[in-house]
């Protein structure tokens, strides 16, 4: 056996040939190539359809966050007046606090108070 034994030549490969005018396809891969181009070009037109329709409600929607952020403060300020009338509501069931209660209300007063009028001092302009 020789030391150096060459593997076999490989012939020479033969470089393809293309045409020159370009990319040759065939009939039905040049229709899916136009059907490729036509469905994105009408997937584009759908995002810039999109896109504009987004930019016109963008305007609608700051408007309806301000007139939403208005009644959440109506509604707080709704809840507080209810608190304060609950309070009042419960005291008014109170028996308790019935005669003070009248006393609020009515100019009427208890027949046990007298009524006290302030008059300046006499020399007092």
């Amino acid at each position: 056996m020789t030391a150096a034994a060459s593997p076999p030549a490989r012939p020479p490969r033969r470089k393809r040939q293309r045409p020159r005018n370009g990319v040759a396809f065939q009939p039905e891969h040049q229709w899916l190539l136009w059907e490729i181009i036509f469905k994105l070009g009408l997937n584009a037109l759908f995002v810039v359809g999109a896109s504009l329709s987004i930019l016109r409600l963008l305007p609608y929607q700051q408007i309806q966050q301000a007139k939403l952020e208005d009644v959440r403060l109506q509604v707080r300020e709704t809840e507080r007046r209810v608190e304060a009338l609950r309070r009042d509501f419960s005291r008014s069931f109170d028996p308790g606090q019935s005669r003070k209660l009248m006393e609020e209300v009515s100019p009427r007063l208890d027949p046990n108070q007298r009524k006290v009028i302030l008059t300046p001092p006499p020399g007092a302009p």
